[in-house]
Protein backbone atom coordinates (compact mmCIF):
# COMPACT_ATOMS: atom_id res chain seq x y z
CA UNK A 1 0.00 0.00 0.00
CA UNK A 2 0.76 3.68 -0.21
CA UNK A 3 3.13 5.00 2.66
CA UNK A 4 0.38 7.79 3.37
CA UNK A 5 -3.56 8.58 2.73
CA UNK A 6 -3.23 10.28 -0.98
CA UNK A 7 0.28 9.22 -1.93
CA UNK A 8 0.32 7.79 -5.12
CA UNK A 9 2.47 5.22 -6.24
CA UNK A 10 4.80 4.56 -9.24
CA UNK A 11 6.32 1.11 -10.08
CA UNK A 12 9.38 1.18 -12.78
CA UNK A 13 9.72 -2.49 -13.86
CA UNK A 14 13.20 -2.48 -15.07
CA UNK A 15 16.66 -1.44 -13.41
CA UNK A 16 19.25 -0.31 -16.75
CA UNK A 17 19.86 3.37 -16.84
CA UNK A 18 15.77 4.17 -18.75
CA UNK A 19 14.44 2.24 -15.42
CA UNK A 20 17.26 3.91 -13.27
CA UNK A 21 16.65 7.38 -14.54
CA UNK A 22 12.67 7.22 -15.16
CA UNK A 23 12.61 6.35 -11.15
CA UNK A 24 15.08 9.23 -10.41
CA UNK A 25 13.23 11.81 -12.24
CA UNK A 26 9.70 11.01 -11.17
CA UNK A 27 10.89 11.78 -7.48
CA UNK A 28 12.61 14.71 -8.60
CA UNK A 29 9.85 16.24 -10.54
CA UNK A 30 7.11 15.37 -7.91
CA UNK A 31 9.17 17.19 -5.33
CA UNK A 32 9.49 20.24 -7.67
CA UNK A 33 5.98 20.61 -8.03
CA UNK A 34 4.95 18.83 -4.59
CA UNK A 35 3.31 15.84 -5.61
CA UNK A 36 2.76 12.80 -3.27
CA UNK A 37 4.55 10.33 -5.41
CA UNK A 38 6.06 6.79 -3.99
CA UNK A 39 8.48 4.73 -6.65
CA UNK A 40 8.99 1.39 -6.73
CA UNK A 41 11.95 0.03 -9.00
CA UNK A 42 11.53 -3.53 -9.55
CA UNK A 43 14.51 -5.30 -11.05
CA UNK A 44 15.07 -9.14 -11.55
CA UNK A 45 19.07 -9.20 -11.47
CA UNK A 46 20.53 -8.90 -7.77
CA UNK A 47 22.29 -6.05 -9.32
CA UNK A 48 21.03 -2.73 -10.55
CA UNK A 49 22.68 -0.94 -14.13
CA UNK A 50 21.93 -3.74 -17.05
CA UNK A 51 24.75 -3.71 -19.25
CA UNK A 52 26.81 -0.70 -17.26
CA UNK A 53 29.18 -3.58 -16.36
CA UNK A 54 32.77 -3.21 -15.97
CA UNK A 55 35.29 -5.78 -14.49
CA UNK A 56 38.40 -4.43 -12.75
CA UNK A 57 41.33 -6.42 -12.42
CA UNK A 58 45.20 -6.09 -13.01
CA UNK A 59 45.19 -2.14 -12.83
CA UNK A 60 42.44 -2.54 -16.00
CA UNK A 61 39.21 -1.23 -16.32
CA UNK A 62 36.92 -2.94 -18.87
CA UNK A 63 33.13 -2.03 -19.92
CA UNK A 64 31.19 -4.93 -21.06
CA UNK A 65 28.22 -2.52 -22.60
CA UNK A 66 28.18 1.35 -23.63
CA UNK A 67 31.76 3.31 -22.63
CA UNK A 68 30.35 6.63 -22.70
CA UNK A 69 27.94 9.54 -24.43
CA UNK A 70 28.76 12.26 -26.56
CA UNK A 71 28.87 15.98 -24.47
CA UNK A 72 27.46 17.81 -27.84
CA UNK A 73 23.63 16.59 -26.31
CA UNK A 74 22.37 17.91 -23.00
CA UNK A 75 20.29 15.08 -21.47
CA UNK A 76 22.97 13.18 -19.37
CA UNK A 77 24.97 16.10 -18.46
CA UNK A 78 21.78 17.65 -16.67
CA UNK A 79 21.46 14.59 -15.31
CA UNK A 80 24.98 14.72 -14.08
CA UNK A 81 24.82 18.01 -12.56
CA UNK A 82 21.79 17.13 -11.07
CA UNK A 83 23.44 15.12 -9.15
CA UNK A 84 26.58 16.46 -8.64
CA UNK A 85 28.75 14.11 -10.25
CA UNK A 86 30.49 16.41 -12.42
CA UNK A 87 33.92 15.79 -10.83
CA UNK A 88 33.68 12.01 -11.73
CA UNK A 89 33.34 12.93 -15.30
CA UNK A 90 36.44 11.78 -17.54
CA UNK A 91 36.36 13.36 -21.13
CA UNK A 92 38.12 11.70 -23.74
CA UNK A 93 41.50 12.73 -25.07
CA UNK A 94 42.05 14.26 -28.11
CA UNK A 95 43.07 11.64 -29.73
CA UNK A 96 39.15 9.88 -29.74
CA UNK A 97 38.45 12.40 -32.67
CA UNK A 98 40.84 9.89 -34.95
CA UNK A 99 38.60 7.13 -36.12
CA UNK A 100 39.45 4.39 -38.92
CA UNK A 101 37.78 2.35 -41.48
CA UNK A 102 39.57 -1.08 -42.16
CA UNK A 103 39.23 -1.41 -46.32
CA UNK A 104 40.79 -3.18 -48.79
CA UNK A 105 43.65 -4.53 -46.41
CA UNK A 106 44.52 -1.13 -44.47
CA UNK A 107 43.66 1.37 -41.79
CA UNK A 108 42.00 3.91 -43.29
CA UNK A 109 41.86 7.16 -41.10
CA UNK A 110 38.32 9.15 -41.49
CA UNK A 111 38.36 12.77 -41.98
CA UNK A 112 36.72 15.49 -40.45
CA UNK A 113 36.86 17.77 -43.33
CA UNK A 114 34.49 17.08 -46.80
CA UNK A 115 37.72 18.43 -48.44
CA UNK A 116 39.81 15.76 -46.95
CA UNK A 117 37.36 13.43 -47.11
CA UNK A 118 36.97 13.33 -50.82
CA UNK A 119 41.46 13.00 -51.21
CA UNK A 120 41.43 10.14 -49.40
CA UNK A 121 41.43 6.42 -50.65
CA UNK A 122 38.48 4.96 -48.63
CA UNK A 123 36.58 5.12 -51.35
CA UNK A 124 37.35 4.82 -54.84
CA UNK A 125 38.13 7.41 -57.31
CA UNK A 126 34.48 6.75 -59.45
CA UNK A 127 32.78 6.07 -55.32
CA UNK A 128 33.75 9.53 -54.66
CA UNK A 129 32.60 10.98 -57.83
CA UNK A 130 29.12 8.86 -56.96
CA UNK A 131 29.16 10.96 -54.11
CA UNK A 132 28.62 14.38 -56.48
CA UNK A 133 25.45 12.56 -57.95
CA UNK A 134 23.78 12.94 -54.66
CA UNK A 135 22.88 16.24 -56.08
CA UNK A 136 20.67 14.95 -58.17
CA UNK A 137 19.46 11.91 -56.36
CA UNK A 138 15.49 11.75 -56.33
CA UNK A 139 14.19 11.99 -52.41
CA UNK A 140 12.28 9.43 -50.43
CA UNK A 141 8.67 10.24 -50.46
CA UNK A 142 7.10 12.07 -47.80
CA UNK A 143 5.89 9.92 -45.11
CA UNK A 144 7.62 7.14 -46.38
CA UNK A 145 10.34 5.31 -43.94
CA UNK A 146 13.27 3.13 -46.07
CA UNK A 147 15.69 1.26 -45.43
CA UNK A 148 19.47 2.58 -44.76
CA UNK A 149 21.04 0.32 -47.50
CA UNK A 150 18.01 1.49 -49.94
CA UNK A 151 18.64 5.42 -48.93
CA UNK A 152 22.49 4.84 -49.42
CA UNK A 153 22.31 2.91 -52.76
CA UNK A 154 19.77 5.96 -53.87
CA UNK A 155 21.72 8.90 -52.43
CA UNK A 156 25.35 7.63 -52.19
CA UNK A 157 26.24 5.08 -54.33
CA UNK A 158 26.31 1.37 -53.79
CA UNK A 159 30.26 1.49 -52.84
CA UNK A 160 29.47 4.09 -50.20
CA UNK A 161 26.89 2.03 -48.48
CA UNK A 162 29.17 -0.62 -48.31
CA UNK A 163 32.75 1.00 -46.85
CA UNK A 164 31.35 3.80 -44.85
CA UNK A 165 27.55 3.88 -43.91
CA UNK A 166 27.44 -0.72 -43.04
CA UNK A 167 30.39 0.13 -40.49
CA UNK A 168 28.72 2.82 -39.41
CA UNK A 169 25.41 0.90 -38.74
CA UNK A 170 27.72 -1.90 -37.41
CA UNK A 171 29.31 0.33 -34.85
CA UNK A 172 26.40 1.84 -33.45
CA UNK A 173 23.71 -0.68 -33.53
CA UNK A 174 25.46 -3.83 -34.70
CA UNK A 175 22.90 -4.44 -37.40
CA UNK A 176 22.18 -4.84 -40.83
CA UNK A 177 21.68 -1.34 -43.32
CA UNK A 178 19.22 -3.51 -45.45
CA UNK A 179 16.87 -3.96 -42.55
CA UNK A 180 17.26 -1.24 -41.14
CA UNK A 181 14.88 2.06 -40.67
CA UNK A 182 16.43 5.53 -42.06
CA UNK A 183 14.08 7.38 -39.90
CA UNK A 184 13.98 5.16 -36.81
CA UNK A 185 18.11 4.57 -36.82
CA UNK A 186 19.11 8.18 -38.02
CA UNK A 187 16.37 10.96 -37.97
CA UNK A 188 18.54 13.60 -38.00
CA UNK A 189 19.72 12.70 -42.03
CA UNK A 190 16.26 12.06 -42.68
CA UNK A 191 15.23 15.56 -41.20
CA UNK A 192 18.33 16.53 -43.64
CA UNK A 193 16.59 15.06 -46.86
CA UNK A 194 13.11 16.45 -46.29
CA UNK A 195 14.33 20.10 -45.10
CA UNK A 196 17.27 20.40 -47.25
CA UNK A 197 16.69 17.78 -50.78
CA UNK A 198 20.12 16.37 -49.70
CA UNK A 199 22.73 15.43 -47.74
CA UNK A 200 25.46 17.99 -49.47
CA UNK A 201 22.89 21.12 -50.17
CA UNK A 202 22.95 20.32 -46.02
CA UNK A 203 26.30 20.39 -45.57
CA UNK A 204 26.88 23.31 -47.97
CA UNK A 205 23.81 25.34 -46.48
CA UNK A 206 24.62 24.20 -42.23
CA UNK A 207 28.37 25.04 -42.90
CA UNK A 208 27.51 28.44 -44.35
CA UNK A 209 25.07 28.99 -41.68
CA UNK A 210 27.55 28.43 -38.47
CA UNK A 211 30.41 30.46 -40.38
CA UNK A 212 27.48 33.10 -39.91
CA UNK A 213 26.58 32.48 -36.30
CA UNK A 214 30.44 32.62 -35.42
CA UNK A 215 31.11 35.84 -36.92
CA UNK A 216 28.35 36.99 -35.20
CA UNK A 217 29.59 35.58 -31.58
CA UNK A 218 26.63 33.31 -31.45
CA UNK A 219 27.82 29.77 -29.82
CA UNK A 220 27.77 26.80 -32.39
CA UNK A 221 27.16 23.23 -31.32
CA UNK A 222 29.49 20.18 -32.10
CA UNK A 223 28.56 19.15 -35.53
CA UNK A 224 28.97 15.66 -37.06
CA UNK A 225 30.96 14.88 -40.41
CA UNK A 226 32.43 12.04 -42.18
CA UNK A 227 34.76 11.15 -39.40
CA UNK A 228 31.86 10.42 -37.04
CA UNK A 229 28.93 12.01 -34.90
CA UNK A 230 30.27 15.76 -32.98
CA UNK A 231 30.83 16.23 -29.67
CA UNK A 232 33.00 14.70 -27.24
CA UNK A 233 32.57 11.11 -25.68
CA UNK A 234 32.49 11.22 -22.38
CA UNK A 235 32.58 8.58 -19.36
CA UNK A 236 32.82 8.24 -15.64
CA UNK A 237 36.33 7.96 -14.13
CA UNK A 238 34.82 4.44 -12.49
CA UNK A 239 33.42 3.63 -15.49
CA UNK A 240 29.57 4.52 -16.49
CA UNK A 241 28.54 2.36 -14.04
CA UNK A 242 29.10 5.32 -11.91
CA UNK A 243 26.04 6.54 -13.32
CA UNK A 244 23.79 3.87 -12.44
CA UNK A 245 25.27 3.16 -9.41
CA UNK A 246 24.59 6.80 -8.27
CA UNK A 247 20.98 6.89 -9.19
CA UNK A 248 20.44 3.56 -7.66
CA UNK A 249 21.74 5.22 -4.34
CA UNK A 250 19.95 8.67 -4.70
CA UNK A 251 16.81 6.13 -5.02
CA UNK A 252 17.51 4.42 -1.50
CA UNK A 253 15.22 2.01 -0.66
CA UNK A 254 12.90 2.20 -3.58
CA UNK A 255 15.19 -0.42 -5.34
CA UNK A 256 14.02 -3.64 -5.13
CA UNK A 257 16.79 -6.08 -6.63
CA UNK A 258 16.17 -9.55 -7.60
CA UNK A 259 12.60 -9.41 -7.84
CA UNK A 260 11.00 -11.11 -11.19
CA UNK A 261 7.61 -9.58 -12.60
CA UNK A 262 5.35 -12.11 -14.40
CA UNK A 263 2.40 -9.79 -15.23
CA UNK A 264 0.50 -6.29 -14.74
CA UNK A 265 -2.90 -6.41 -14.72
CA UNK A 266 -5.12 -3.26 -14.52
CA UNK A 267 -7.30 -3.19 -10.66
CA UNK A 268 -9.49 -0.80 -9.37
CA UNK A 269 -8.22 2.34 -12.04
CA UNK A 270 -4.59 1.14 -10.76
CA UNK A 271 -2.66 -1.62 -11.47
CA UNK A 272 -1.79 -5.16 -9.91
CA UNK A 273 1.76 -6.46 -11.03
CA UNK A 274 2.95 -10.42 -10.18
CA UNK A 275 5.67 -11.01 -9.01
CA UNK A 276 8.27 -14.05 -7.95
CA UNK A 277 8.28 -11.84 -4.34
CA UNK A 278 4.81 -11.31 -3.89
CA UNK A 279 1.65 -9.16 -5.53
CA UNK A 280 2.37 -5.47 -5.81
CA UNK A 281 -0.21 -2.64 -6.37
CA UNK A 282 0.23 0.66 -7.91
CA UNK A 283 -1.51 3.32 -9.43
CA UNK A 284 0.79 3.92 -12.97
CA UNK A 285 3.86 1.89 -13.90
CA UNK A 286 6.63 2.24 -16.40
CA UNK A 287 8.08 -0.76 -18.19
CA UNK A 288 11.58 -0.26 -18.55
CA UNK A 289 12.88 -3.66 -19.48
CA UNK A 290 14.06 -4.81 -23.17
CA UNK A 291 11.32 -5.19 -25.34
CA UNK A 292 10.97 -9.17 -25.27
CA UNK A 293 10.53 -8.81 -21.41
CA UNK A 294 8.26 -5.78 -21.84
CA UNK A 295 5.72 -7.84 -24.49
CA UNK A 296 5.85 -11.23 -21.97
CA UNK A 297 4.81 -8.84 -18.92
CA UNK A 298 2.06 -7.56 -21.34
CA UNK A 299 0.44 -10.31 -22.67
CA UNK A 300 -2.32 -10.33 -20.32
CA UNK A 301 -2.90 -6.63 -19.95
CA UNK A 302 -2.13 -5.47 -23.12
CA UNK A 303 -2.02 -8.73 -26.43
CA UNK A 304 -1.58 -6.19 -29.58
CA UNK A 305 0.61 -4.62 -28.17
CA UNK A 306 2.73 -7.11 -26.63
CA UNK A 307 2.58 -9.05 -29.95
CA UNK A 308 4.40 -5.97 -31.82
CA UNK A 309 7.26 -5.44 -28.76
CA UNK A 310 7.56 -9.55 -29.12
CA UNK A 311 8.97 -8.60 -33.05
CA UNK A 312 11.72 -6.30 -31.98
CA UNK A 313 14.82 -8.25 -32.75
CA UNK A 314 17.96 -7.88 -30.98
CA UNK A 315 21.51 -8.33 -32.18
CA UNK A 316 23.84 -10.47 -30.16
CA UNK A 317 27.46 -9.35 -29.28
CA UNK A 318 30.65 -10.77 -27.58
CA UNK A 319 33.00 -7.94 -26.02
CA UNK A 320 36.83 -9.02 -25.95
CA UNK A 321 38.94 -6.83 -23.58
CA UNK A 322 42.75 -7.74 -24.48
CA UNK A 323 45.35 -5.92 -22.16
CA UNK A 324 48.97 -5.78 -23.16
CA UNK A 325 52.30 -4.77 -22.02
CA UNK A 326 53.99 -1.69 -24.11
CA UNK A 327 57.01 -3.38 -24.01
CA UNK A 328 55.64 -6.15 -26.42
CA UNK A 329 53.70 -3.93 -28.86
CA UNK A 330 55.93 -1.65 -31.47
CA UNK A 331 53.57 0.89 -32.35
CA UNK A 332 50.81 1.75 -30.14
CA UNK A 333 47.76 2.70 -31.43
CA UNK A 334 46.36 5.99 -31.53
CA UNK A 335 42.98 6.79 -31.76
CA UNK A 336 39.78 5.62 -31.45
CA UNK A 337 39.83 2.33 -32.75
CA UNK A 338 38.38 1.43 -36.43
CA UNK A 339 35.00 -0.38 -37.76
CA UNK A 340 35.24 -2.66 -40.71
CA UNK A 341 32.52 -3.22 -43.55
CA UNK A 342 30.52 -6.63 -43.87
CA UNK A 343 32.18 -6.98 -47.22
CA UNK A 344 35.63 -7.69 -45.51
CA UNK A 345 34.11 -10.84 -44.53
CA UNK A 346 35.93 -10.49 -41.39
CA UNK A 347 34.95 -11.90 -37.89
CA UNK A 348 34.99 -8.87 -36.05
CA UNK A 349 33.13 -6.12 -36.30
CA UNK A 350 35.98 -3.85 -34.83
CA UNK A 351 38.19 -2.93 -32.26
CA UNK A 352 38.31 0.12 -29.64
CA UNK A 353 41.61 1.65 -28.66
CA UNK A 354 40.89 2.05 -24.76
CA UNK A 355 43.96 3.57 -23.65
CA UNK A 356 44.01 6.11 -26.31
CA UNK A 357 40.84 7.11 -25.75
CA UNK A 358 41.27 7.32 -21.98
CA UNK A 359 44.68 7.08 -21.02
CA UNK A 360 45.39 6.93 -17.75
CA UNK A 361 42.37 5.54 -16.67
CA UNK A 362 41.20 2.18 -17.96
CA UNK A 363 44.86 -0.03 -17.98
CA UNK A 364 47.83 0.05 -15.55
CA UNK A 365 51.32 1.79 -16.67
CA UNK A 366 53.15 0.85 -19.20
CA UNK A 367 50.23 -1.18 -20.73
CA UNK A 368 47.43 -0.65 -23.17
CA UNK A 369 43.67 -2.16 -23.34
CA UNK A 370 41.81 -2.87 -26.51
CA UNK A 371 38.14 -3.53 -26.66
CA UNK A 372 37.14 -5.77 -29.76
CA UNK A 373 32.98 -6.66 -31.21
CA UNK A 374 32.28 -9.30 -31.85
CA UNK A 375 28.36 -10.85 -33.76
CA UNK A 376 25.72 -8.36 -34.53
CA UNK A 377 22.62 -9.35 -36.70
CA UNK A 378 24.51 -10.83 -39.60
CA UNK A 379 26.57 -12.92 -37.29
CA UNK A 380 24.69 -15.18 -34.77
CA UNK A 381 27.33 -17.61 -33.60
CA UNK A 382 31.11 -16.36 -33.07
CA UNK A 383 29.81 -14.53 -29.73
CA UNK A 384 28.82 -17.78 -28.42
CA UNK A 385 31.96 -19.80 -28.90
CA UNK A 386 33.61 -20.88 -25.98
CA UNK A 387 36.17 -18.13 -24.30
CA UNK A 388 39.77 -20.19 -25.65
CA UNK A 389 38.66 -20.28 -28.94
CA UNK A 390 36.52 -16.79 -29.24
CA UNK A 391 39.61 -14.93 -28.16
CA UNK A 392 41.72 -17.04 -30.55
CA UNK A 393 39.71 -15.60 -33.12
CA UNK A 394 40.12 -11.80 -31.71
CA UNK A 395 44.05 -12.17 -31.65
CA UNK A 396 43.96 -13.51 -35.70
CA UNK A 397 41.73 -10.26 -36.37
CA UNK A 398 43.54 -7.70 -34.95
CA UNK A 399 46.91 -9.33 -36.41
CA UNK A 400 44.94 -9.20 -40.09
CA UNK A 401 43.61 -5.91 -39.45
CA UNK A 402 46.25 -3.32 -37.68
CA UNK A 403 48.82 -5.64 -37.22
CA UNK A 404 49.06 -6.79 -33.52
CA UNK A 405 50.91 -10.24 -32.52
CA UNK A 406 51.66 -9.68 -29.21
CA UNK A 407 50.33 -12.01 -26.64
CA UNK A 408 48.04 -10.24 -24.47
CA UNK A 409 48.74 -10.30 -20.70
CA UNK A 410 44.72 -9.85 -19.47
CA UNK A 411 41.66 -10.74 -21.75
CA UNK A 412 38.04 -10.87 -20.59
CA UNK A 413 35.01 -11.31 -22.26
CA UNK A 414 31.22 -10.30 -21.77
CA UNK A 415 28.64 -12.14 -24.11
CA UNK A 416 25.24 -10.60 -24.69
CA UNK A 417 22.22 -12.87 -26.37
CA UNK A 418 20.71 -9.47 -27.01
CA UNK A 419 23.11 -6.93 -26.67
CA UNK A 420 21.49 -3.91 -28.99
CA UNK A 421 17.53 -3.48 -30.43
CA UNK A 422 17.35 -3.02 -34.63
CA UNK A 423 14.99 -0.46 -35.45
CA UNK A 424 13.64 -2.42 -39.06
CA UNK A 425 11.82 -0.42 -41.62
CA UNK A 426 8.32 0.45 -40.25
CA UNK A 427 9.65 0.84 -36.25
CA UNK A 428 8.24 4.07 -35.47
CA UNK A 429 4.67 3.42 -37.42
CA UNK A 430 4.52 0.04 -35.35
CA UNK A 431 5.98 1.54 -32.28
CA UNK A 432 3.14 4.42 -32.46
CA UNK A 433 0.37 1.31 -32.64
CA UNK A 434 1.54 -0.34 -29.64
CA UNK A 435 1.77 2.41 -27.42
CA UNK A 436 -1.91 3.54 -28.88
CA UNK A 437 -3.16 0.17 -27.43
CA UNK A 438 -1.47 0.58 -24.35
CA UNK A 439 -4.04 1.27 -21.00
CA UNK A 440 -3.97 4.67 -19.47
CA UNK A 441 -1.54 4.90 -16.62
CA UNK A 442 1.28 1.72 -18.47
CA UNK A 443 4.38 3.85 -20.06
CA UNK A 444 6.85 1.82 -22.14
CA UNK A 445 10.74 3.69 -21.95
CA UNK A 446 14.15 2.10 -22.84
CA UNK A 447 16.53 1.72 -25.80
CA UNK A 448 14.67 -0.32 -27.85
CA UNK A 449 12.03 2.61 -28.94
CA UNK A 450 13.43 5.97 -29.36
CA UNK A 451 16.97 5.84 -29.64
CA UNK A 452 20.23 3.13 -27.92
CA UNK A 453 22.38 5.72 -27.19
CA UNK A 454 22.88 7.21 -23.18
CA UNK A 455 21.71 9.89 -24.12
CA UNK A 456 18.40 8.74 -25.70
CA UNK A 457 17.53 6.94 -22.57
CA UNK A 458 17.98 9.35 -20.01
CA UNK A 459 15.78 11.74 -22.46
CA UNK A 460 13.27 9.09 -23.35
CA UNK A 461 12.84 8.50 -19.10
CA UNK A 462 12.36 11.57 -18.49
CA UNK A 463 9.50 12.53 -20.53
CA UNK A 464 7.87 8.96 -19.33
CA UNK A 465 7.96 10.29 -15.87
CA UNK A 466 6.60 13.52 -16.86
CA UNK A 467 3.55 11.69 -18.48
CA UNK A 468 3.36 9.68 -15.36
CA UNK A 469 2.93 12.26 -13.21
CA UNK A 470 0.16 13.80 -15.89
CA UNK A 471 -1.83 11.08 -16.22
CA UNK A 472 -1.93 10.95 -12.11
CA UNK A 473 -2.33 15.07 -11.42
CA UNK A 474 -3.88 16.08 -14.35
CA UNK A 475 -4.36 19.61 -14.89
Amino acid sequence: MPSSPGTRRVVVIGGGISGLSAAYYIRQLARTSDLPVEVILLEKERRVGGKFIARREDGYLVEGGPNGFLDSKPWTLDLVRDMGMESSLLPSDQAAARRFIFSRGKLHELKASPLSFFLSDLLSLRGRLRIFGELVAPTTPPGEDTSLAEFARRRLGKEALERMLDPMVSGIFAGDPERMSLRACFPRIAELEEDYGGLVRAMVKIAAERKRAKRAGEQVPASSGPSGPGGVLTSFRGGVSELSDRLAESLGEGVRTAVGVSSVATAGGGWHIGTDRGDISSDAVILATPADAAAAILAGAAPRSAAVLAEIPYSPMAVIGLGYSLANVDDPPHGFGYLIPGIERRKILGALWTSSIFPGNRSPERHFLIRAMVGGAKDHDTPFLDDETLVAVVRRELAATMGLVAEPSFVTVFRWEKAIPLYTVGHLERLARAESLLPPGLVLTGNAYRGVGINDCVRESKVSAQRVLDHLFPA
